[in-house]
């Protein structure tokens, strides 16, 4: 599995719907999210696919706890031995092993139908983990050049991160999504939240948006 490089020194990993990245941070790399439970195998192997060592993963920085987030996070925790950040409102969850958050559709059609399909998978009962770092808006994490910000909507806890190098990295996590266009998630917990988190996005400056579902944009 080989990682592609979004700007340099940040890697997306493609993981069959749902992408991961890979933040080079010098003698560490950072994780952003950890994928589905099927995930930790092909991370990996792009992890070495850089010339590196899972051990050289320090931080797991998760965005959200849905199933495609966190699914394969107890797994990569033990193959790297890093440290987990997240906020707070989805980190109790993940503490207590359930992957994934109730959902609220949008107003369109499409999105109650994703919503009424993924009712029990968005709600299923995981192996617990250890979060050892909760994250408040702003927060200034202490490796990689890294800022959360909190983008509540999609769940509660919903974090983008931003990495200040090279014009700026934004990871968008799930507040937006980049597959046939650019649009708003489909799926929310509070809608309105969501529209007001992505007037933050907005008002950010940045040259590289890395999206967890669709193609990075330049």
């Amino acid at each position: 599995m080989k990682a592609k490089e979004v700007a340099r020194g940040v890697y997306q990993v493609g993981l069959r719907g749902v992408n991961v990245f890979l933040i080079d941070a010098g003698d560490d790399l950072v994780l952003v999210d950890a994928g589905l439970r099927s995930s930790p195998a092909r991370i990996t192997e792009a992890v070495y696919g850089l010339g590196r060592l899972p051990q050289d993963v320090r931080a797991i920085v998760v965005t959200h706890a849905h199933p495609d987030h966190v699914g394969g996070l107890a797994e990569m925790q033990r193959r790297t031995g890093a440290e987990i950040w997240m906020h707070p409102a989805d980190a109790a969850l993940v503490r207590r092993g359930v992957l994934g958050r109730p959902l609220e559709a949008g107003p369109s059609r499409l999105s109650r139908t994703v919503v009424s399909a993924l009712g029990r998978w968005s709600s299923r009962q995981g192996e617990a983990v250890v979060v050892a770092h909760e994250l408040a808006d702003g927060e200034e994490l202490p490796f990689g050049g890294l800022r959360a910000v909190h983008t509540p909507g999609h769940t509660p806890g919903h974090l983008a991160l931003l990495l200040s190098r090279e014009g700026g990295v934004l990871f968008v996590g799930d507040a937006a999504n980049h597959m046939a266009r650019l649009s708003l998630g489909a799926l929310h917990e509070h809608a309105l939240e969501s529209r007001r988190s992505i007037d933050k996005l907005a008002a950010l400056e940045f040259e590289v948006a890395c999206f967890a579902h669709g193609r990075a944009i330049r």
